[in-house]
């Protein structure tokens, strides 16, 4: 692990040097564990959905898998914050991975869609605990003057390790095809992905949890909780353009990969290079943000990016050309996706310890039903008659 960090020390700007060398043990083994899970996230959406679509189930079923992550996930969201006084960070952390690998590799070996789908609710299960447990924990295992340097951190290891593995969604099924056929080469693919997800359980058991984070009776530490947050202003002022751009994601990310393949006629090496330069382009634009938040502050680093993001998002679905949709891809992604490290650090800014990963959930859960909408209206708009890949 140092050496890895001697070598990310090595190619980042002096400002993150600095930085990065003052992050605490907690925040080091978090990045390992986020970044297998990022990169088994990267090879999932390159291969997840041609793998389903090859092995005889609809567009529908992609979208249904979808809907019963971000149905899970918001369940999760909703009712586990109250938990982390009970069980810690850690626990809940190792749980999260566990779940992410199983799912993941139930699915590869499922026969039926009713257990792909259902695989999908333990996936949003993994995915739902992770999405509140990091902001909430950034904020928590942050030094003074380093906050907005480790979210972006978290950020550029996450879409880095995405681009890692959306190269190898794309590049492993090809060198498996001859060994094995087609479909044994994706479904080989998925479980590589779960394997990398399990692997991040590694790290997060290495978290040490402060003692007063845990409680030994959790009932009484969930209602304890909830009687005690106060941040009910915060997850208004968060919650509504949260759901707007989650509905919008829904409706676009889980098809991404088809629609490249499908209506362009990209191969699946095509599409994990597309995805891989996607992440590559978010992690050297989110370099820049806490030199932008310094000019415009944290809440105008978002509103500019997103709103930067749009005109890029609406070209996608117009152009005809592989090329042209690729390079709206990466700029739109690019614009949208850099001012996450800041969002994440503006939500949990000035909020007591104990709200925190309540504040983080219930604006997941937000998140997770919009996302839901999203794909399954996108699912069903979803033209039954498509261009098959010339190559």
């Amino acid at each position: 692990m140092s050496r890895a960090w001697s070598l990310i020390g090595r190619v980042l700007p002096a400002e993150y040097r600095a930085a990065a060398r003052g992050f605490t043990p907690n925040a080091r083994n978090y990045l390992g564990a986020a970044a297998l899970q990022s990169a088994g996230y990267g090879v999932i959406g390159t291969a997840f959905a041609i793998h389903l679509k090859d092995r005889g189930f609809s567009e529908a079923v992609v979208g249904d898998v979808e809907g019963a992550l971000a149905l899970a996930a918001a369940v999760v969201c909703l009712g586990l914050p109250p938990f982390v006084s009970a069980f810690g960070y850690r626990r809940l952390m190792v749980a999260s991975a566990i779940a992410l690998a199983v799912a993941r590799l139930g699915q590869a070996y499922a026969s039926a869609a009713a257990g792909v789908v259902s695989l999908g609710l333990v996936f949003g299960l993994g995915d739902g605990a992770m999405q509140l447990l990091s902001p909430a924990f950034l904020s928590e295992n942050a030094q003074a003057g380093r906050r907005t340097h480790l979210f972006t951190a978290d950020f550029i290891v996450k879409v880095a390790a995405m681009f890692t593995g959306s190269l190898a969604g794309g590049i492993v099924p090809v060198l498996l095809r001859p060994l094995v056929g087609e479909a044994e080469a994706f479904r080989l693919t998925i479980v590589f992905a779960a394997v990398l997800m399990a692997s991040s359980a590694i790290f997060a058991g290495r978290i040490t949890d402060a003692v007063a984070e845990r409680s030994p009776h959790p009932v009484r530490a969930w209602i304890d909780t909830l009687r005690g947050f106060s941040s009910w202003g915060r997850v208004g002022r968060l919650l509504v353009p949260e759901m707007l751009v989650s509905l919008g994601a829904g409706l676009i990310i889980p098809f991404v990969a088809l629609f490249l393949r499908e209506r362009l006629g990209a191969t699946v090496t095509d599409v994990g290079v597309i995805q891989a330069v996607s992440s590559v382009m978010m992690a050297v634009a989110a370099l820049s943000t806490p030199r932008l938040a310094r000019t415009v502050r944290l809440a105008g680093t978002v509103v500019l990016t997103q709103l930067a993001s749009l005109p890029f998002l609406v070209a996608i679905p117009l152009t005809t050309s592989l090329p042209v949709a690729a390079v709206l891809f990466w700029v739109r992604g690019m614009f949208m996706n850099m001012s996450w490290p800041v969002y994440n650090q503006l939500s949990m800014e000035g909020l007591p310890a104990a709200d925190k990963p309540l504040v983080a959930g219930w604006v997941r859960f937000g998140w997770s039903i919009a996302w839901l909408g999203g794909a399954h209206w996108a699912a069903g708009s979803w033209p039954c008659r498509t261009r098959r890949p010339t190559s």
